[in-house]
């Protein structure tokens, strides 16, 4: 590789990086935004269908390899893991939470995912990685613990983040191997849009409305960077480092995420940053990497890649 390309490939490289580092962190700066004038469903949906619309238009544009009818099953039941019940959640959890908390909350997906990886015989767990179980559980824990008098975060929303978590992690070992198809467009796309249409049938079921006219422009904003940047420009840069880095390092964003949303939340929204949320981001950012780091997958082919946020 000649000198010039080996540059590129080193620029391409690290804004792949700093697409899922700094991009994924900021998103939930971005939904909280949003959610003040959007209602949770409503706006999640709209995400995830013009999101994944322009996915699988990329992937009929460039005629990539067109999935199953099983594969688009099982993208679609993804979608509805990831995006009916992890979005849908987390969208309505940060009308009660801060976005650095409910960040923290989110990154204790790694825990489902060991755990139930591990019962099901497809993740192979170090000591290491269930002392981080126990360490992420403590920081939860602090988190949470005081409700918002105390400096903890609100308890509904709390439960309904870590259901969301759960929803990632399962949906994370579930989409792998056959079940995914070839195309990144598609394996992408896909889930977006079947997911996408579920939360808009769950906004009109719960009877969620907006008047487009009384939509800010501040949330029209931050809706159109759910939409560009976090889901289609940060998703095709998550998997191109799949594919590159290996997806141990490609999973880097899962507790790069945390840090930038809570810093984002303190200096824009003046979102409290206390000594509380501080020990809780130490406990749960070094289980995760105690996590990734002491978790192997026994299969081939097999991937921990987790859901676009």
């Amino acid at each position: 590789m000649s000198a010039g390309r080996l540059r590129a490939f080193g620029a391409l490289r690290l804004g792949a990086y700093a697409a899922t580092w700094i991009i994924w962190g900021s998103t939930y700066l971005a939904i909280r935004v949003a959610v003040a004038s959007i209602p949770p469903f409503l706006l999640a949906g709209l995400r995830s269908v013009i999101a994944g619309a322009i996915l699988v238009a990329i992937g009929v544009a460039r005629r990539e390899s067109r999935p199953t009818r099983p594969q688009v099953i099982a993208a679609v039941l993804t979608g509805a893991m990831f995006f009916l019940v992890g979005h849908g959640g987390l969208f309505w959890a940060e009308q009660r939470v801060a976005s650095g908390p409910a960040a923290l909350m989110i990154a204790t997906e790694h825990f489902w995912l060991l755990g139930v990886g591990a019962l099901l015989g497809r993740v192979v767990a170090t000591r290491r990685a269930w002392a981080g179980v126990a360490v992420g559980l403590v920081g939860v824990a602090v988190l949470t613990t005081g409700g918002g008098a105390g400096g903890g975060i609100e308890a509904v929303g709390a439960a309904v983040l870590l259901v969301c978590s759960a929803a990632w992690g399962l949906g994370t070992l579930y989409f792998t191997g056959e079940r995914r198809p070839v195309s990144q467009a598609y394996a992408a796309g896909i889930p977006l849009l079947g997911g996408g249409v579920l939360l808009l049938v769950a906004s009109a079921a719960f009877g969620e409305h907006v008047s487009v006219g009384e939509v800010p422009l501040r949330a029209v904003l931050a809706l159109a960077y759910l939409i560009v940047f976090g889901s289609v420009v940060a998703f095709t840069a998550y998997g191109w480092l799949v594919e590159r880095e290996g997806p141990g390092r490609a999973l880097s964003f899962t507790y790069v995420n945390p840090l930038v949303a809570v810093l984002l939340g303190a200096a824009l929204l003046g979102e409290p940053l206390t000594r509380r949320i501080g020990v809780a981001a130490l406990a749960i950012l070094s289980a995760v990497v105690l996590i990734i780091g002491g978790t192997t997958s026994p299969t081939p082919g097999s991937s921990t890649d987790a859901g676009p946020r």
